[in-house]
């Protein structure tokens, strides 16, 4: 006889349910949270993309995918790209805080579960312009903030897909001159 949890088995709502190991399937995005990111668009110079190729930080972003990230990656990046200024405190504070899953004291349940943090900050957005149209006059000071932490995060996914940018150098190669 076993006496405590065995195998893939969580507690829900008091109640033990086997976990399905859905931790590692990237979430797919609603044609709402789809609408929302295109509302919100891009900002290129969200982050100083030439700052991060002088201190040589493409190969600790390389392969990020704001899609699949773990609440603690994402808290340890943001610590990491405020440390080196290329983001605000309050910038920082905001996706150090993302997730889904927290208990009733604000810890994460399970830092390590993967979910779509463009999703949930899209979600969240959502929910504070609807909270502003109803009279939260709080939200308008948030609307900017998590604008700001979507537009982070489509930078670093753009340039942890990319080789970083280089600094050209001339290149003579094919020129000829005859004297």
């Amino acid at each position: 006889m076993t006496i405590g949890y065995t195998g893939a088995w969580q507690s829900k709502a008091g109640l033990l349910v086997q976990d399905t190991g859905t931790r590692g399937k990237p979430v797919t995005q609603s044609a709402k949270v789809k609408q929302m990111l295109n509302l919100v668009g891009n900002d290129p110079n969200a982050l100083n993309i030439a700052e991060m190729d002088r201190q040589k930080l493409h190969k600790n972003v390389k392969g990020f995918d704001p899609e699949n990230v773990s609440a603690k990656s994402l808290g340890n990046l943001s610590a990491f790209l405020r440390g080196r200024g290329l983001i605000s405190e309050i910038t920082a504070m905001t996706l150090l805080n993302a997730g889904d899953k927290f208990d009733r004291f604000g810890v994460p349940k399970d830092p390590d579960a993967k979910f779509n943090a463009l999703e949930y900050f899209a979600t969240q957005l959502d929910t504070i312009q609807t909270n502003n149209i109803k009279g939260d006059k709080y939200a308008n000071g948030l609307i900017p903030e998590y604008k700001k932490a979507i537009y982070v995060l489509q930078n670093l996914k753009t340039y942890g897909m990319g080789n970083g940018r280089s600094v050209a150098t001339p290149n003579d190669k094919g020129i000829s001159a005859k004297a």
